[in-house]
């Protein structure tokens, strides 16, 4: 089915029993009102010479009208058919005005243009024979293989192409009626007809009937095919009493004929108008309700954005307030662990930071896919050797596993590198075997197997010999927080390891199953995009420890910082440093003017300030000429890659998470003070 085939439109839409009923009783009607009249046709009425012009008039208009509707359909259908239909209204609107125009003693006493008394009677039949004649054309060429090979171009050469036609068709009747009049047999003598008429009209009603059967048989009907028949019908009902019946102008059937033919050319006209009117109130509903949806639509994105929003800035005060806490409890457990003395204390430090750094990582990855689902997470797709992701997450989950006596061991099949974020496929890769080691039988074994997939794939699977998981139970498996009735305090975990890897896998292309055996155990596969190999390895520089520099560095921080607990902590720390003197400001602004005045080597710069914000205070740093210069350091809980990215960018040395490492920030310090004293 084409375009033009879905137009619903008055030529294409099928007649129904409503369109159907109402054609009949208007038929009805005239022809009851046909019987009614037919035997008073011959009764003399007086002559009404404004009669004419004014019935002809209208008569125009209406064809007109029609022509003009019918081409506008045809220049969006390009229907042949509708251009012979709209060319036989304009042929009838150029008849009618040569009828009115030779009409004798209308405008002259034998009428214009060289008419003779035989010329109106003539144009009177070329007129009711031509239209007939058209309309079998149209009701041929509705043949769905004839209607196949629609009309290209531009319509408006082919809707002109049509009205020349029609014009140049009533002037050669018209030329014909009046100066060709002596070839004609004589049909009017003076107002009455001649026994020729018999013949020409007879002709005239055949093709009438002709044309009516024609288009009876052109099934299916629509609604304009319906209209023209009541049409044709109401055309016989014209010549009946204008010609047939009567005899002769100005009795009743002249006068009667003439109003049914005016009444011919309305029918279709009214439904043309009417159909007009409906679709420009479909198209004024249809325009409205596109408004509506655009208008909803609008209102959804802007919802979706606000809420984006709003997760995000969530996402980054969940951060801040779940971090800065245990920034202290680790940073102060860190320092102890480096002053304790005895093996009692050790290992309360030791509790300490391990439970610690367990509710750190349970908060990272409540945030990361918290991350994930809002479309926030950010990864950096490289290619990834994974025959060293492999042996990297084997060697960290080592200890783990010999703690429970559990083998490990990798069958790598195919040798290569997989498009993925390094640092998040081992993340999962760790996840995986942590779980195959954690919930493994005693003296079990984990292997970790690479070989190629289908369709330039590569696939990584994790198996091991636990006791599987239930069929039952397998839906389950990747819902966060789900551990799948695991006694509580039996296996360490919090059930969003498994749904966090799943995100992470899926952000980087790939697919990640699970299959398992009861009493056999379980395989955990995850499927990456094959990459080539880069052009060179990644040189590994190395670095001296963390304070190898410490009897040596020496020089001026300033930490702007207003939590009261994560200042003592860098305070405690740069105590370690006996040369390096701590500067310390509560707001940003005082910050601000403490950098202009003592030029210190290096800032530790929080994001979280009482006045103003610290990324303004970075922004006005590196705005001002006497510390632009000076490295600052952000120091802050909001974790999100996204501000880390924004404030690399805008011109921060480095970008440290709380909880801090104290070896790590030690290092940073030690650089960038040996940096300054070179």
């Amino acid at each position: 089915m084409t375009s033009h085939d879905r137009v619903v439109l008055l030529s294409t839409l099928p007649a129904g029993r409503r369109e159907r009923r109402l054609a009949l009783a208007v038929l009805l009607v005239s022809g009851a009102i046909f019987l009614a009249l037919a035997p008073f046709a011959r009764r003399p009425l007086g002559q009404v010479w404004a009669f004419i012009p004014i019935y002809e008039s209208a008569l125009v208009i209406n064809d007109l009208v029609t022509a003009v509707l019918l081409s506008g359909q045809f220049s969006i259908l390009r229907s042949r058919a509708l251009r012979v239909l709209a060319g036989a209204y304009l042929f009838t609107a150029f008849m009618t005005i040569a009828h009115a125009l030779t009409f004798p003693g209308l405008f002259a006493p034998t009428g214009l243009l060289g008419a003779g008394p035989q010329s109106t009677a003539w144009l009177y039949m070329f007129w009711h024979g031509g239209f007939p004649l058209l309309v079998i054309a149209y009701a041929l060429l509705k043949s769905p293989d004839l209607e196949a090979g629609r009309q290209q171009g531009r319509p408006i050469f082919a809707i002109l192409g049509s009205a020349a036609a029609a014009l140049v068709a009533a002037a050669a009747f018209t030329l014909l009626a009046t100066a060709g009049q002596s070839w004609l047999p004589a049909i009017m003598r003076e107002s009455h007809y001649t026994s020729a008429m018999t013949t020409v009209i007879a002709l005239i009603w055949g093709l009438s009937l002709l044309a009516l059967g024609i288009l009876w048989r052109r099934r299916p009907h629509s609604i304009l095919d319906v209209w023209l028949m009541v049409v044709l019908c109401a055309w016989l009902f014209d010549i009946g009493l204008a010609v047939v019946l009567n005899a002769g102008r100005f009795d009743l059937g002249f006068y009667a004929g003439r109003i049914y033919g005016l009444l011919a050319a309305s029918f279709v006209l009214v439904v043309l108008l009417l159909e007009n009117g409906m679709l420009y109130a479909r198209l004024v509903e249809t325009h409205d309700s596109e408004r509506r949806e655009r208008q909803r639509a609008q209102r959804a994105e802007e919802a979706a954005t606000t809420a984006n929003r709003a997760k995000s800035e969530f996402l980054s005060r969940m951060s801040h307030e779940l971090r800065t806490p245990l920034n202290g409890i680790l940073g102060f457990a860190q320092l102890l662990e480096l002053d304790v003395e005895t093996p009692e204390q050790r290992d309360g430090v030791a509790h300490i930071l391990k439970g610690g750094r367990h509710l750190l990582g349970l908060i990272n990855e409540i945030l990361d896919i918290a991350r994930i689902e809002a479309g926030k997470f950010s990864i950096s797709l490289e290619p990834v050797e994974t025959g060293e992701v492999i042996g990297s997450a084997l060697d960290l989950v080592r200890p783990q596993a010999a703690a429970r006596g559990i083998g490990l061991s990798k069958a790598v099949g195919w040798h290569g590198h997989v498009m993925a974020d390094r640092q998040r496929l081992q993340q999962v890769l760790l996840n995986l075997l942590s779980n195959a080691v954690k919930y493994n039988r005693p003296e079990g074994a984990v292997t970790v197997s690479c070989d190629a997939a289908p369709s330039g794939r590569c696939r990584l699977t994790v198996t091991d010999t636990g006791p599987g998981i239930a069929p039952e139970r397998m839906h389950r498996l990747f819902t966060p927080f789900d551990r799948l009735d695991v006694p509580e305090g039996s296996i360490e975990g919090t059930g969003l390891g498994l749904a966090l890897s799943k995100g992470l896998v899926e952000l980087m292309g790939g697919t990640l199953r699970a299959e398992s055996t009861l009493g056999t155990g379980s395989a955990f596969s995850l499927e990456l995009p094959r990459a080539e190999a880069p052009s060179h390895e990644p040189v590994v520089l190395q670095t001296s420890a963390p304070g190898s520099g410490a009897q040596i560095v020496s020089g001026t921080v300033l930490y702007i910082e207003d939590n009261p607990s994560n200042l003592r902590l860098v305070e405690r720390i740069v105590t370690r440093r006996p040369g390096v003197k701590l500067l310390s400001a509560v707001q940003g602004r005082r910050g601000l003017e403490l950098a202009r005045a003592h030029r210190p080597d290096a800032i530790v710069l929080d994001l979280h300030l009482p006045d103003i914000g610290g990324q303004e205070v970075l922004a006005r740093l590196q705005a001002d000429p006497e510390t632009r210069e000076i490295p600052v350091v952000i120091l802050s809980a909001d974790a999100t890659p996204s501000q880390t990215t924004r404030l690399l960018q805008a011109g921060a040395h480095a970008y440290l998470t709380k909880p801090l490492s104290v070896t790590q920030f030690l290092g940073v310090l030690d650089e960038l003070l040996a940096r300054a004293v070179r």
